[in-house]
């Protein structure tokens, strides 16, 4: 298995937990919607940095695989 599919399988299990605890905050009745920004804000960031990481990934697969070809 190459390291992109096995990124993207970690990938997708930390962005569900990721979901779940956003939705959890979202869902929370006690937090006004300044608290709910702050909270869910880092986990936002945290989801983009993994999809960043991944389309990376995938950008180098695809150089890799045009040199390849070469």
């Amino acid at each position: 298995m190459d390291i992109t599919k096995k990124y993207e399988e970690c990938m997708r299990a930390l962005i569900k937990e990721l979901e779940d605890e956003f939705m959890k905050i979202i869902s929370t009745p006690g937090l006004d919607k300044k608290d709910k920004n702050i909270l869910t804000k880092p986990l936002v960031t945290k989801k983009q940095i993994l999809l960043n990481a991944y389309d990376a990934l995938k950008l180098v697969d695809g150089s890799r695989d045009e040199s390849e070809k070469a």
